[in-house]
């Protein structure tokens, strides 16, 4: 019986400097050719995922395009957009791979709800960069055209968007998950640390905030 193994991908490891779906399709595919020595070594692989520069870039995209009858879509939302992207691509990468070795195994992406608490403080202190690094100049006017958006210097390497982050409590979908393991599958969950949703009224309800996928993983 084989060990299981958690890998939890950055989503900078995922995009560098280019954006494009095909260069970050590739990183994956080179990714997915070390992920698989697990799976040779008899290992049960459970893969989760950042997506800071990719949701950041999307809601920039989405802003950009924004009109009266086609709005940019919430943060909630765009989680679980990349979400499905990056597992898509993931998926696929680690198919090749596995077809490549001949080995049988199967892996599915799991869009992943996990619940946090809304008197979370981090709703009111947004620390969590996302998106990509910007000149002041940039900054100030991405700023101009998105008043709500909260942008800080970071580190001397330029200025990001900043967004809430609070700590995770109960993944939705983990039944679903274990279902997976049990059964040999490779999950893909948590992807970007989870879709963030609060317990309102007896049912789920999205928040526009990013949750730490290290955090996500570890529940």
């Amino acid at each position: 019986m084989g060990r299981k193994i958690v890998v939890a991908l950055g989503g900078n490891a995922i995009l560098s400097k280019d954006a494009s779906a095909k260069a970050q399709q590739q990183a994956l595919l080179e990714t997915a050719e070390h992920l698989v020595k697990f799976i040779e070594n008899g290992d049960q692989l459970i893969i989760s995922h950042g997506n800071g520069p990719q949701v950041g870039n999307l809601l920039l995209q989405q802003a950009g395009g924004s009109t009266p009858d086609n709005p940019e879509m919430p943060l909630d939302t765009a989680v679980a957009m990349t979400q499905g992207s990056i597992g898509y691509w993931m998926q696929n990468a680690m198919n090749r791979v596995l077809k490549e070795k001949g080995l049988d195994k199967t892996v599915a992406t799991v869009v992943t709800q996990v619940e946090v608490s809304p008197d979370d403080p981090a709703f009111t202190n947004p620390t969590k960069p996302i998106g990509p690094f910007m000149s002041k100049e940039e900054a100030d006017e991405a700023k101009a055209a998105n008043p709500e958006f909260t942008f800080v210097e970071d580190a001397g390497r330029g200025y990001r968007r900043v967004v809430p982050s609070p700590k995770p409590i109960n993944v939705v979908e983990t039944k679903a998950v274990n279902t997976l393991v049990d059964a040999g599958i490779v999950p893909i969950s948590v992807g970007g640390g989870g879709i963030p949703v609060v317990t309102e009224n007896g049912n789920l309800a999205g928040r526009e905030a990013v949750i730490d996928k290290d955090f996500a993983s570890e529940n």
